[in-house]
């Protein structure tokens, strides 16, 4: 369950074992932590520190999206779980240059086989062309074959970037015009599709990065995305995997709810956002797609639907042992990254 607190005046409380949400002195409604799975919070409303607290503790993470003046939203959750031995893996992997250039190319992988997700909705709902399709899979053997002989971290990043620029370049083609779409903008969003973009992969965020926690990850410390003050890089890295899916869900949010002059507003500040009276009509697709996140084989075939913190929990187990096999392989001889 996903809990969206969106109305001004709005008072959290914590109550024994629940959050007790009050608008002015009129109660709205009582929710079970252990019930709730991620908190969205708009605006500035009152809470309890107790709220927070509980929240934390029972690994609930919780996204303040931003508001005017503010372009970046802030989340919170639980600390790091006790397990050094894998943070002093992860700090000694990033330090070791070959170590270092693995992970950043596992990653990577892993994004290209989620591409099939969205191109299949493009061809379904958009009229993708034959041609135009066959041309992004080229790119996609293309940036793989480049990902198999880089010899350094910025020459993997090169290869997503490039792909990603290529994959909006795209969209922009296809996308019906009254989308307004050219191409990928952010801080602030200019267009409904960045818009929904930018809060779907925000959304992500929080739970990849709450998951690393509770796995004991430092997520500051990346291997695809390099540091960089108040950037959390693993917690990039680990989202890369499941960005094509995000893009698959906005695809096929906007074909089965296309969008009208109300359902978005524009300032030149914030950009473009969701219009309050549509953010509840989001958030229900955005529950249903956290509970049958698309989940594909090898080959990027879809294959079924999970839960995303099913398939979180898989793939930091996946990236556990691949660095174990990269702590076995690189030895303290390797330079350092």
């Amino acid at each position: 369950m996903i809990c969206v607190i969106d109305r001004k005046e709005t008072t959290i409380h914590y109550r024994a074992g629940c959050l007790l949400l009050r608008h002015r002195e009129e109660k709205i409604r009582s929710l079970a932590i252990n019930q709730i799975e991620q908190v969205v919070v708009y605006g500035n409303p009152l809470a309890e520190t107790a709220a927070w607290r509980n929240l934390a503790e029972a690994g609930v993470p919780v996204v303040m999206l931003a508001t005017r003046g503010r372009p970046q939203a802030a989340m919170l959750g639980s600390g790091l779980a006790v397990r050094l031995p894998l943070r002093r893996m992860q700090h000694r992997l990033a330090d070791r240059a070959g170590a270092c250039l693995a992970m950043a190319g596992w990653f990577v992988r892993k994004k290209l086989r989620g591409y099939h997700l969205p191109l299949n909705i493009l061809g379904r709902h958009y009229a993708l062309p034959a041609d135009v399709r066959d041309r992004f899979h080229d790119r996609l053997r293309l940036a793989a074959h480049h990902l198999d002989h880089a010899t350094t971290v910025s020459e993997v990043m090169g290869v997503e970037g490039g792909l990603a620029q290529a994959w909006f370049a795209l969209l922009a083609d296809v996308l019906p015009g009254r989308y307004r779409f050219t191409g990928r903008t952010r801080r602030p969003p200019r267009d409904p599709v960045n818009s929904l973009l930018s809060l779907a992969y925000t959304l992500l965020l929080s739970e990849v990065r709450q998951a690393l926690l509770i796995e004991g990850f430092d997520p500051s410390l990346g291997f695809l995305h390099q540091e960089y003050p108040g950037r959390e890089a693993l917690a990039l890295d680990f989202q890369e995997i499941f960005r094509p899916a995000v893009d698959e869900f906005v695809l096929r949010w906007l074909h089965k709810t296309p969008p009208g002059r109300s359902s978005f507003y524009y300032r030149r500040e914030e950009g473009c956002r969701l219009a309050k009276t549509t953010r509840p009509i989001f958030y229900q697709a955005w529950a249903r797609q956290r509970e049958e996140w698309p989940r594909y084989d090898s080959d990027g075939k879809p294959e079924q639907r999970a839960p995303i913190r099913e398939l979180l929990l898989g793939q930091t187990a996946a990236a556990r042992q691949y660095m174990l096999e990269l702590e076995n392989h690189h030895g303290p001889q390797d330079a350092p990254a």
